[in-house]
């Protein structure tokens, strides 16, 4: 018969933010409770994860089910024999993975994983968004696809945030986050430069603007002394775009 203590009964009722914060407390011997972290990821699988996933009678409905419905992009899928696709799946779902932090399985199922449209229930776990940024990073090359997928299972590769978000999605951002834009001294481009903005932040991107051609303030214009506002005007028009 199992003995009921007081340190039993705090733990059986702790959730995984609790058991988390804990990290940040000494046991007895001085020591950082790493295994409270463990704990706190197990929890969280436990009390959240698991009830708010969808679940699927096989990976082969699944994937049917995900294009059908318009979340998945059949374009990647199609790339690759429907087989392999299935092994491929199968190959990242047995190898064990595991999170090695709590802030890193809560990081991924709030921001990274794919969600019904109303952001309420799970359609991946982390082997399946790995999956999908490898079929579309590989682009029908089977190694590669499958070699991607071990070294992000790995730990040894991670694409960045637009990459391992929207690899593989219908509904999608870009795949690229950065984006540099060069302003020469000239309204028509200072213009473009405006709704460029504009249309990469609508995607996601962050965007920096190269204005050494814009000329210095109080620079003449054709041939009249003193008539440039040099480049804080362009500065805070980009700012508001």
């Amino acid at each position: 018969m199992a003995t009921t203590t007081p340190e039993r009964v705090m733990q059986e009722t702790m959730d995984y933010h609790a058991l988390n914060a804990m990290l940040n407390l000494y046991d007895k011997a001085g020591h950082i409770q790493f295994d409270k972290d463990q704990q706190a990821i197990d929890a969280f699988f436990a009390a959240h994860v698991r009830p708010h996933s969808v679940t699927f009678a096989s990976q082969h409905e699944r994937l049917e089910t995900l294009v059908r419905e318009g979340y998945y992009d059949d374009a990647v899928l199609e790339r690759y024999d429907r087989a392999f696709v299935l092994r491929l799946f199968e190959h990242a779902h047995a190898s064990g993975f595991r999170f090695q932090t709590f802030l890193g399985a809560w990081k991924f199922y709030t921001s990274y994983t794919l969600k019904t449209f109303d952001g309420k229930r799970y359609l991946e776990h982390f082997e399946d968004r790995v999956t999908m940024v490898a079929l579309t990073l590989a682009q029908g090359d089977e190694t590669l696809a499958t070699q991607l997928t071990d070294e992000m299972l790995s730990g040894r590769f991670q694409p960045a945030t637009p990459t391992f978000l929207n690899c593989g999605k219908q509904q999608r951002g870009e795949l690229v986050s950065c984006f540099l834009l060069r302003i020469e001294d000239n309204m028509e481009s200072i213009g473009r430069a405006v709704n460029s903005a504009l249309q990469l932040s609508k995607r996601g991107g962050g965007v920096a603007f190269l204005l050494s051609n814009l000329r210095e303030a109080g620079a003449p214009i054709k041939r009249i002394e003193n008539q440039s506002s040099g480049v804080i005007p362009v500065m805070k028009m980009l700012e508001d775009a």
